[in-house]
């Protein structure tokens, strides 16, 4: 019977799983993974120390240690550019005009001419900057939105 009542709960835990897998956003499942890993490396330091092995489990733990802290200041960087681009005021006419050095009365055909030449020269491959290829798109983009509506 205890086996039985086991292996229920263990596929209530896996559909449980699942059906959480197949609504969660990516965010909640990296989330998800970071919690369970974490619990169980915590688990396996408690149970070498307990079992007396505790230089082992120092061991590990300095191991780990660097990849913990990589982890967590990249997350945080990552976080900081994201506030910072959150931060910003959207992009206007004028704006766009100007990054692609353009004239208020650009054709579709002279965005994409000037966009192209551009992105050949600040393109990231190119040595050029991900933030500039970034803001060379919104312009662009904008730029034909604004040129296709009436």
């Amino acid at each position: 019977m205890p086996y039985l009542l086991m292996i229920l709960g263990i596929l209530i835990g896996l559909f449980a799983l699942a059906r959480f897998f197949m609504k969660a956003k990516p965010e909640d499942i990296k989330a998800l993974i970071m919690a369970a890993l974490t619990i169980t490396i915590c688990l396996a330091l408690f149970l070498l120390a307990v079992t007396g092995r505790l230089p082992a489990a120092i061991a590990i733990v300095s191991a780990l240690a660097p990849f913990g802290l990589a982890y967590y200041s990249a997350k945080k960087r990552n976080k900081k550019t994201a506030d910072h681009v959150a931060s910003q005021a959207p992009m206007n006419r004028d704006e766009a005009l100007k990054i692609l050095g353009l004239e208020s009365a650009a054709s579709e055909d002279d965005i994409q001419k000037a966009y192209k030449n551009l992105m050949k020269k600040l393109h990231p491959d190119q040595q050029g900057s991900e933030w500039m290829a970034r803001k060379l798109n919104e312009a662009r983009d904008y730029l034909i939105k604004s040129v296709k509506q009436p």
